[in-house]
Formats: C-alpha cells, structure tokens, sequence
C-alpha cells in the first residue's frame, strides 16, 4: 500500500509499505481522508521544534472505515467510521511512525476491550506497538470530508475547557491557524462575553467568521493598544501559536484572577514568560487536554453549525495522496489552515 514517509529533513515521499497486521485487539481500516496538523506535520518534515526519528509514517489526523476486526475487538464492527486511523511504527524496517495517518491502509485499537480484559500497560504497548489515541466512533451524519477534523476540534475543546473557558468570558486568542480558529469557534459556542483575536491579515474574514468580534493583524504597530481598547481585561487569553516570549506583551491585558494557556509549541524548548509583566495576579494552565472527552461535545457543535469544516480546508477539493507535496505548498502559501488528504482514488465514501 501507500504511504507518506519523511525519510530525513525535507524529503518527504509517497512509496509502498507493507499492509498493517492485525492483531486480536485491532481492527483493520480502510483510511478515507486526512487532515494536516500544518505546524507539526511542517516540524516533522523540516526536523524544527519536533525532531522525530526518521524515517517516520506521517500523519495523525486521519479516519477510517473498518474492513476486518481481531478476534477480541468488541467495541468496533465492520463498517464501521473510526477517527484516530494509523499504522504503527514497523520496528523490522526500521520505520517510525507519527501516527502513520498519511496512508492506504491503518489500525485502530479496541482499547476498551484491552482494559476490561485486564492487560497491563506494557502487554498494550506491546500490541499497539507505542501509546496511541483511541479511537472513537463518527457518527452516520458526520461527512467523511469533515470527520479528520474531529481530532484538533477535539484536542482544542478539551484545552480550551480544561482552562475554564465558560459564558460570558472576555476572550483573547493569539493566532490564526487551525488551532486558533478553533478556539474562536469553541469561544462562540460557550458563549463567551467578548472574543478578540491577533493573527495575519489574510485570515480576518475567517476569524471573524468563526465568531470573532474584533480580529487585530499581528504586524500592527499600535497592535497591543488597540487589544487594549477592545476589552477592560481579559479573562481567558490562549496563544496558539506559543512563540518563546509571544504571551509577555498580552500579560499586562490580564483582568484579575484571568487564566492564560500557552498551546502552540514553536518555542517550547526555549518558552520565556515573565509573570512580572502581568496587570494582575493569573493562573497559568499547563495542564493540556483529553481528546477523547471532546467527542461528544463536539459532535454536537458541528451539528449545531458553530464549528464548520469549510472555514479550515476545502472540503469539494481534497489533495490525492500522491499530491501531499503539492498540499503543502498550498499551505506554505498560507492559502488555508489546513489541508484534506484522500487517500484512495474513488473515495467518495460519506461525502
């Protein structure tokens, strides 16, 4: 089968691997369609801020439809739509894997059935060759095109949540990427009191169509008064883009008591924030999120129209997988946060 494999720092190639093996707990799925994680899949290809091993399967944003299950799988059946699809490192070829998402052909993992039937942490690792995301069910009224993005709304939720992201907020996002729309998304479905955002100029329509009241172009130079003018003080401020001294100009912008979290990870080997700058007493969040526990909610906010997949990849224009490089020139061109990867030539599956 097909597959993206990184063989060293920007060589990136789509060749044929071996199919995945099914053990008992797994269930082997044919992988629709994929969505780039922009940044990370960039630090992976690049070998910047994310220096896997190489040469590594790419792609963890990806669902699948299950076409056998291992004898001991329970949880999931044969037709069945699953998130979090991948191929597992493959240690006799020495290949890696950052979800291994970007590919024909993937497993998914009844971890349920490995807890009730009681195998350690090591017997789980062993089956599921590393620690993985469960999986989890997309439901039969999710388009296919729009399933990959379950994974970030879901990562981003939980984050946003875990914070203590409620009604009535005065919201501040830094960023205007993926992660940055979803928080803006996450905000106006909660029912935040004010939502500000800073990122590039080009995404302004999008942010505000996500739900941003006022939007700021990072590059302004009065950028830090005008966010001023915007709010008396920030509850909730989320950088999405987490540069290594990024949160320290917003710091003195903090109402009392606000929560600031740090998301993004571009300078996250060498992150400076200075608590001296800050208006006020704040807590910082560092304590990241549970994608599972998002499903629900999520799930519940597509249908209810605040978070769509058109704002974040053209959902009628996927990129076959032998056009990954050209899905991530688009992207480098910053022409839409994220991309969609199909992975079979007639995937018109859930459309």
């Amino acid at each position: 089968m097909k597959a993206a494999v990184v063989h060293d720092a920007n060589q990136l190639v789509i060749e044929d691997i071996p199919m995945p093996v099914l053990n008992p707990y797994a269930a082997l799925c044919k992988i629709l369609y994929g969505a780039t994680c922009t940044a990370t899949d960039m630090h992976i290809i690049s070998h910047t801020v994310i220096k896997t091993s190489y040469p590594t399967l790419l792609g963890h944003e990806s669902i699948g439809e299950v076409l056998e299950c291992g004898r001991k799988v329970r949880h999931f059946k044969v037709g069945d739509r699953l998130t979090n699809v991948g191929v597992p490192p493959l240690p006799a070829l020495d290949l890696h894997s950052f979800g291994g998402g970007f590919a024909e052909y993937g497993l998914a993992f009844d971890y349920e059935a490995m807890r009730i039937d009681g195998l350690s942490k090591e017997e789980i690792l062993n089956l599921t060759t590393g620690p993985r995301q469960p999986s989890s069910l997309v439901p039969e009224d999710i388009p296919s095109v729009v399933a990959p993005l379950l994974i970030t709304w879901r990562e981003t939720w939980s984050y946003l949540t875990r914070m203590g992201m409620k009604q009535g907020l005065r919201v501040l996002v830094i960023g205007s990427g993926g992660n940055g729309l979803s928080f803006i998304c996450h905000a106006r479905a909660l029912q935040a009191g004010l939502i500000v955002a800073v990122g590039s100029e080009h995404r302004r329509d999008l942010a505000l169509a996500c739900g941003a009241d006022e939007y700021q172009c990072y590059k302004d130079d009065s950028l830090i008064e005008h966010v001023r003018q915007a709010a008396t003080g920030y509850d909730l401020v989320v950088d999405a883009i987490g540069a290594s001294s990024g949160m320290n100009p917003y710091l003195r912008l903090l109402a009392p008591d606000a929560v600031v979290g740090i998301y993004g990870i571009e300078g996250r080997q060498n992150m400076s924030l200075n608590p001296m700058a800050a208006a006020h007493s704040f807590r910082f969040y560092k304590d990241g999120y549970r994608e599972i526990e998002a499903h629900q909610p999520v799930i519940e906010n597509i249908r209810a129209g605040f978070l769509q997949a058109s704002h974040f990849y053209a959902t009628e224009r996927p990129y076959p997988l032998v056009n990954l490089q050209d899905a991530f020139d688009m992207l480098r061109r910053k022409e839409m946060p994220k991309a969609l990867i199909q992975m079979h030539d007639l995937c018109t599956d859930h459309i």
